[in-house]
């Protein structure tokens, strides 16, 4: 049986940590290495963690700073012992045969870099599962807009077949170890410069470009109660979705994508989506000008970085292993 790493990833959080441990300890897969990393929370996160479970052979780490999601994960990968790694937000419950059955599947091909189940929503102020999807697997449109696929829709079975995504959520991924060594740049697994958002479809899409497969497998079950959702209706939807967000998680969800781009754009690839590319940054633009200024702020921070992005794109083609991004390999629609 091989030793499963669990991190968890908490920020204030301290209100949905008892029913996430609790669906861990319920697990029918029982070697779990743990690691609950503290990014600085103000809520008496650690303490009760401390308090609660200090003989229950958890790793607590509390870090002095909030590193953000992508530094606490790679903090975690980095101490964990285990043949694959589960990333986990405290507000994922799982089916109690969750972990085992994503350990089943990938297991089943060495080619699977990243695996997501079907996760759906969970409302912790009723205490009550939902029959709506949360995530699907992640899907790229041609214009790069990335979404949790399914997401809001009532679970009506219509996403029961298991196959390749573009990406996986990171509220809940289940990662091969050796692939993430594999396509690990300067050490980081998740790309830091992000901080928090868009960095799980960013390492998602270094494993489609160095060859690997991101699958998503629909008969293993967790339930998200999301904080930071999306939109998959029109512009009404989308304008109302992102007033309930922070000028913050919009400002660098916004400068995450843009990294993200000329990121990994290895070798022009995106070159014959150019047009789709352009008139959604020309939307997108329009839309900040009436709506939300302040994203130029994030624009601009998204540009002194470019080089840097660039840098790090020369290193990602060493690692490529497709030459071009086709509709097959990635799932672009």
């Amino acid at each position: 049986m091989e030793l499963i790493s669990l991190v968890i990833i908490n920020y204030n959080n301290k209100s949905y940590l008892k029913r996430c441990m609790n669906s861990i300890f319920d697990q029918t897969y029982k070697n779990l290495e743990i690691i609950f990393i503290d990014n600085e929370s103000k809520d008496g996160s650690f303490e009760y963690m401390k308090e609660e479970y200090h003989d229950n052979g958890i790793l607590l780490i509390r870090n002095k700073i909030n590193n953000g999601y992508a530094g606490a994960a790679n903090q975690g990968i980095k101490l964990s012992k285990g043949k694959y790694v589960m990333i986990l937000n405290p507000d994922i419950i799982m089916e109690s045969d969750f972990i085992e059955k994503m350990i089943v599947f990938i297991e089943s091909d060495e080619t699977i870099g990243a695996l997501s189940g079907k996760l759906l929503k969970y409302d912790f102020e009723r205490n009550k599962k939902l029959n709506y999807i949360d995530s699907a697997g992640i899907i790229m449109f041609k214009n790069t807009r990335c979404i949790d696929r399914g997401q809001n829709e009532e679970d009506l079975g219509q996403y029961d077949k298991t196959e390749q995504v573009f990406g996986v959520c990171g509220a809940a991924p289940l990662y091969r170890r050796s692939c993430l060594e594999k396509v690990s740049i300067d050490g980081e697994y998740f790309d830091e410069d992000f901080f928090a958002y868009k960095e799980d479809v960013d390492l998602s899409w270094r494993l489609n470009l160095a060859g690997f497969k991101n699958m998503y497998y629909p008969k293993a079950i967790a339930y998200h109660g999301r904080g930071l959702g999306g939109s998959n209706g029109g512009v009404i939807d989308f304008i109302k979705n992102r007033k309930t967000q922070s000028k913050f998680l919009r400002g660098i969800s916004y400068r995450n994508h843009l990294m993200m781009l000329f990121k990994n754009n290895v070798n022009n690839t995106l070159d014959k989506y150019k047009l789709d590319i352009i008139l959604r940054e020309l939307k997108f633009t329009l839309y900040s000008i009436i709506f939300e200024a302040f994203n130029f702020k994030y624009f601009m921070e998204a540009i002194k970085l470019r080089d840097k992005m660039r840098i790090k794109r020369e290193k990602i083609e060493k690692i490529t292993k497709i030459n071009d991004i086709t509709l097959e390999s990635v799932k672009l629609i």
